[in-house]
This record gives structure tokens, sequence and C-alpha cells, in this order.
């Protein structure tokens, strides 16, 4: 992780976590909570919160539009987590975003409380508390549907690079790679030179769909991760 002071609000600060460091992260986390499974399967992300990160996680009657939040103290502890009630309508789809919107939560309570931690010595203080529609003066982010379309390479730490962050701990949390290589067994093929696991094209429309139900994620996540750890194209080769 890199942090860099910045002009720009709400925090002052900017941090820097490579891919695969964030991936990495959630697999280091899920462990110390005992709740990385053994074999493929889903994660319980509802409770892997609650043991890991705060005891205070709940379904919330949020503002229209707004999925999730996560509140924070001055010290930077959790103070709760919370999903929007109105996701859940007993569907499997609704249960797939109510999944993501968890991990998503969880990501920020990894990776952001340094945020939310008063200190002049590491943040410009003139940007602290001016908040935005997503990042509250009160320690809160509230995580916006538009805030989960930003799944794209390009965004990068362009705009709202903490939303990206917490994005990219879906896929970490709920898909953590060699759960999601052990399951695929054998769609995947050896290369002929490097013997390194591929995905057949031929293959990849099976192997979303099989992702998606022995992690319980929607087809749009299993999509996104495989992509990542098998580009689509001639090789389809895993990627490291």
């Amino acid at each position: 992780m890199q942090q860099r002071i910045t002009n720009r609000p709400p925090f002052g600060i900017e941090l820097r976590f490579d891919r695969s460091e964030i991936d990495q992260m959630c697999v280091d986390e899920l462990e110390r909570a005992k709740a990385l499974p053994a074999t493929p399967g889903p994660i319980n992300i509802e409770s892997f919160i609650g043991k890991h990160f705060c005891k205070d996680y709940r379904y919330e009657d949020l503002p229209d539009g707004v999925l999730g939040v996560t509140a924070f103290e001055a010290n930077g502890g959790i103070k709760f987590v919370g999903v929007s009630s109105k996701l859940d309508d007993n569907s499997p789809s609704a249960d797939h975003r109510i999944r993501s919107t968890w991990a998503h939560e969880a990501g920020h309570c990894m990776l952001h409380p340094t945020l939310f931690i008063r200190d002049p010595a590491n943040r410009a203080p003139a940007f602290w508390g001016q908040g935005t529609d997503n990042v509250t003066s009160d320690r809160r982010f509230l995580c916006r549907e538009q805030d989960f379309r930003v799944q794209g390479g390009s965004c990068g730490y362009d705009g709202r690079w903490w939303e990206w962050q917490a994005n990219r701990c879906i896929g970490g949390f709920l898909l953590p790679k060699h759960l999601v290589i052990s399951a695929l067994g054998s769609i995947l093929q050896p290369s002929r030179v490097t013997k390194t696991p591929e995905l057949p094209s031929g293959n990849r429309s099976e192997a979303e769909s099989l992702v998606s139900q022995v992690f319980n994620v929607s087809l749009a996540v299993s999509r996104i991760r495989l992509a990542e750890f098998f580009p689509p194209g001639a090789a389809a080769q895993m990627t490291f």
C-alpha cells in the first residue's frame, strides 16, 4: 500500500493498492477469521463481517439508491456496517446483490479505516469534514448504485478510488483465486508448453455458470473474476 497527500477532497490523502495485494489481503483476513472454507463453496460474508470487523452489522432502511453503509469511529474503528433492507425480495438475484454489497462494505472495513482518523500529520486538514454525497462528514461511506458500476480496469485511481478498491474486494472475498481454480477442475486444460491452467474459449460459459452456482454469486461477478484469471483471447491462460 502507498499513501500520498493530495489536494482533493474529501480526505486530502490517497491510498493505492495493487490488485494482487488486495486479493491477498482478502484471503489473509478470511483466514484470520477462520472464514475461508477448505473446499470451494460460498463464503459466509455476513458472519465474517460480524466476527472479524464489527459486531454491529445489520439491514438498514437506507435512502433510495444507497445500497450499503460503513461508519467509522474517530480512532478508525468500525462503528457499524449496514446493507439496505430494500435489496431483500427473497429472489436469487437479490441474494447475490446482497452478498456483493456485504463484500463491498467489508472492503471498506479492511482498507479504509485510516482515512477517518483525525491526524494532521498525514492529511490536509482543510479537506477533512467537507463530505460528498458518498462520504459524509460524520465518517460514513454511503455506497450508492453508481459506486458498484466502477468495474473497468481503466478507472484505476481516478475519481472515487475508494469505491474501486471496495469493488475489488467483492471478488477477493467471495471468489478467492485458489478456490475458484479448484472448483473449475476438468473445465481447465494445461497449456501445452508451460502446463499452466488455461480456460478454453468453448468452456468459458460453462465455467462462469459453475462458479456462479458454487460460490453463490451473480453471473456478472463470476464473469468479471474469470476474465481476470483467464483473459478472453486465444490463450486464455491463468494470470498471476
